[in-house]
């Protein structure tokens, strides 16, 4: 697996998502409650970008048909969607977080 550094710490405000490319995939960048976590940024469902979507508490809600996801690992919580979302494992160090893929 390797690490893509995508943000300093300080970008991603609490309570919030960031969309990000990495290495060629779009991905959320959320933190919640001190943690960090990494989704895939489309929606399973329609294929729509879930940037757009609002994220509360744990999950992102997407925008077009309101489908949930969990961000601390992907699932899908609410339909219309079935499917869960890709996540990534986070790494915090030195002020800095990266992304991993494989």
């Amino acid at each position: 697996m390797k690490y893509f550094p995508v943000a300093k710490i300080s970008q991603v405000p609490e309570g919030e998502a960031v969309f990000l490319n990495v290495n060629g995939q779009a991905v959320l960048l959320c933190q919640v409650d001190g943690q960090f976590y990494a989704v895939s940024a489309i929606c399973p469902h329609a294929g729509q970008k879930l940037y757009g979507g609002r994220l509360q508490g744990w999950e992102v809600v997407c925008p077009l048909h309101r489908a949930r996801f969990d961000v601390r690992n992907g699932a899908c919580t609410a339909a219309p969607a079935a499917e869960s979302l890709h996540s990534f494992p986070v790494l915090l160090e030195a002020g800095k977080v990266s992304i991993g893929m494989s």
